[in-house]
């Protein structure tokens, strides 16, 4: 059972470091002025099916995300990682829960681009679900509370940087101390994107509020192409799709790193 586990696991990792390169990638290519625009998680699924063999790179893609689905929800319900039952490990089981959902929907996307059908953009289902909140009673405020929990969620992404809270999830019993500070340190320059990242779809939930314009609101793509239009845009978006791009090579690594079941 621990090696199905493991196998999973460490599946879901390599597929999920792909999936971020490419987007760090493609938002690089932005930067320079290669593509017009970056591309979220679902829009960079998309383009795998226009290259060579792409309909068995989107079998894999889907494979390997559904079975990082099944690892974050084992992480959720079983603790695999042994990170105990406290107030706060139990917040971080219900996040990976819901992270797990997620990649679930991740994968239905692959399948639903393989049998031809259109799937929207996290981008555009964000918009419609933003719409939907702006309406309620109160939706004005609701969406500011959203904006602010999202900017909270990037200011945390630093502070785990800073701190590396990351690697207690290394197989130290596997890592020299130099490979152990190496992927700390691609672990510290991945998360930290990810924090700008998460900033700026606070900053565009807060503007949708504001504005009361669902079309303000964004994931992903429009965070990153939205970096790109502010002072040294240019400069701020490659860094952050740099990155993107590393913390794709720190998922690569950390697939044979990662411990399982304290192993």
């Amino acid at each position: 059972m621990k090696t199905l586990v493991a196998f999973i696991a460490r599946t879901g990792y390599i597929t999920k470091g792909i999936v971020y390169f490419f987007v760090g990638l493609f938002a690089v290519q932005a930067a320079i002025g290669v593509s017009a625009a970056a591309s979220g998680t679902k829009q960079t699924i998309q383009e795998f099916i226009y290259r060579p063999f792409g309909d068995i790179i989107l079998y894999v893609c889907m494979a390997g995300l559904f079975a990082h689905a099944v690892w974050r929800i084992l992480q959720a319900i079983k603790d695999p990682e042994e990170r105990g039952s406290g107030a706060g490990v139990m917040f971080f089981r219900l996040i990976d829960f819901l992270t797990g959902c997620l990649y679930i929907s991740l994968s239905y996307a692959c399948w639903q681009i393989l049998q031809g059908l259109q799937t929207q953009s996290s981008d555009k289902n964000t918009e419609v679900w933003v719409g939907k909140i702006l309406v309620l009673p109160f939706g004005k405020w609701l969406v500011l509370f959203c904006a602010l929990v999202i900017v909270v969620a990037g200011l945390y992404q630093f502070y785990s940087a800073a701190i590396a809270s990351f690697d207690y999830s290394f197989e130290d019993t596997k890592m020299s101390e130099k490979e152990k500070k190496m992927l700390r340190t691609l672990g510290q320059i991945g998360i930290s994107a990810w924090g700008v990242v998460y900033c700026m779809v606070g900053f565009l939930f807060y503007q949708a509020a504001m504005q009361f314009d669902a079309d303000e609101a964004g994931g992903l793509s429009d965070a990153l192409n939205a970096l790109q239009e502010q002072p040294f845009g240019v400069w701020i978006l490659g860094a952050t799709a740099g990155g993107l791009l590393i913390y794709g090579i720190y998922l690569l690594i950390l697939s044979y790193y990662h411990k399982i079941y304290g192993r």
